[in-house]
């Protein structure tokens, strides 16, 4: 069994440093760019039935499982999955300059 001092001396020796202000801007930019992808994949199907939801004429959907099932009858299971392309390309900036 390791002891903490012991521990602390491995995780020392191999944890990287970082030693410009290129370096971590990159890590941020890289780090923003699969967090924001991540976020827009998983919720871009929620905002959807939303949306269609909201501006549906009354009566059109029965409820939130009838848009899921009619949009993958139209569109097809990977067109309601995947997000539309043009909101990608900005996710990384919004985390590299997020005051912008």
């Amino acid at each position: 069994m390791s002891t903490k001092e012991e521990v602390k001396a491995i995780v020392k020796e191999e944890a990287p440093v970082v030693k410009s202000a290129l370096a971590t801007q990159a890590r941020s930019f890289v780090a923003g760019g699969v967090g924001g992808v991540c976020a827009v994949v998983t919720g871009h199907p929620f905002d959807l039935v939303k949306v269609r939801l909201q501006t549906a004429e009354k009566g059109v959907y029965t409820g939130a499982l009838d848009v899921v099932k009619r949009a993958i009858a139209r569109e097809g299971l990977v067109r309601v999955r995947s997000p539309p392309p043009p909101r990608c390309p900005r996710l990384p900036l919004m985390f590299l300059f997020p005051r912008i």
